[in-house]
């Protein structure tokens, strides 16, 4: 099964977000369900290797931290492939994703050594999707956007399974709560 680890963004937030969803052709936005905060993308694991994983990302405590959306921009240069909405700060999250790549290594998984860019897919775009309509979207629209802070207790496992239309399924496969602040 394909696994990552994500923080889900809350229903409220994701309702500010979707408002956001419009303007570009060739966008294949994502469901509010789908919007979240990658923190570590495993890959293809068998069962033991996920039982392992599960484990090593349960060793570690976090203390819980409030999170907020801003901005936002596009992944691929002059050739786009998605639309993303951007983290104010990303200092929690750097941490979390340095715990997953630990955890997983000593799972005995080897994740891809990609530089960690926290955000939120918005959509993914279709070969050909206009630059100038990106562009007038992360100027006219993502510029302006700001997300309430929110509350992140917990993040989770999820697997993905792909689908014939539409987006990948996510399922989550368990939770790692974060300590509240005494």
């Amino acid at each position: 099964m394909i696994l990552f680890a994500a923080i889900n963004i809350p229903p409220s937030i994701a309702k500010d977000i979707a408002r956001f969803q419009k303007g570009v052709s060739g966008a294949r936005w994502r469901s509010t369900e789908q919007l979240h905060i990658t923190l570590g993308y495993f890959g293809e694991l068998t069962d033991e290797r996920a039982e392992q994983l599960d484990e090593e990302l349960a060793r570690k405590s976090f203390p819980a931290f409030e999170l907020c959306l801003k901005n936002g921009g596009h992944f691929g240069h002059n050739q786009p492939h998605s639309l993303w909405a951007g983290i104010e700060d990303e200092s929690e999250l750097a941490s979390l994703n340095t715990h997953c790549k630990n955890a997983a290594r000593r799972a005995g998984i080897i994740m891809e050594k990609r530089l960690y860019r926290p955000h939120v897919t918005m959509a993914y775009l279709r070969a050909g999707a206009p630059l100038e309509r990106i562009i007038a979207f992360e100027k006219n629209m993502m510029a302006r956007f700001k997300s309430r802070p929110f509350l992140v207790d917990q993040f989770e496992l999820y697997s993905s399974n792909p689908q014939k239309s539409g987006g990948n399924l996510y399922r989550m496969e368990a939770s790692y709560p974060l300590m509240k602040p005494a």
